[in-house]
């Protein structure tokens, strides 16, 4: 039987692999992610966030008046707690079921969506 420090260090290797394997975060996607465009992402949402969302994302856009449930306020500190790169890529992939959010997969490709999500979050507000 291997000793207890051998057996830790081999489980916690496998346990490195199989969360990374999880998170679905690759060294490309990584990669990828490092390469974002705020400023594409910005010229993306003013076009097909914005109506919703509001120009400065407080859920404030035009049609934010006639839609229920209202869309999300990016500038809400609550909305940001906990939340990761990788929900946001989601929820603007596949859209949100039950609001009208629609899903962006197949209008604008992966890379894009990742400048958007890389522009939303400089709607975070600061910690204080």
């Amino acid at each position: 039987m291997k000793p207890a420090s051998a057996r830790t260090g081999v489980l916690g290797a496998a346990l490195c692999v199989l969360i990374g394997a999880c998170s679905g975060d690759t060294g490309h996607e990584a990669e990828r992610r490092a390469e974002t465009s705020p400023a594409t992402g910005k010229a993306i949402y003013d076009t097909r966030c914005a109506p919703c969302h509001g120009m400065d994302g407080a859920g404030d856009g035009p049609a934010a008046a006639a839609i229920t449930p209202k869309p999300r306020n990016f500038r809400d500190a609550d909305f940001w707690k906990a939340r990761t790169v990788a929900q946001l890529h989601l929820a603007v992939k596949d859209g949100r079921p039950g609001t009208l959010m629609p899903p962006f997969e197949g209008v604008v490709s992966d890379a894009e969506i990742d400048d958007v999500v890389r522009y939303l979050q400089t709607f975070r507000p600061a910690s204080p």
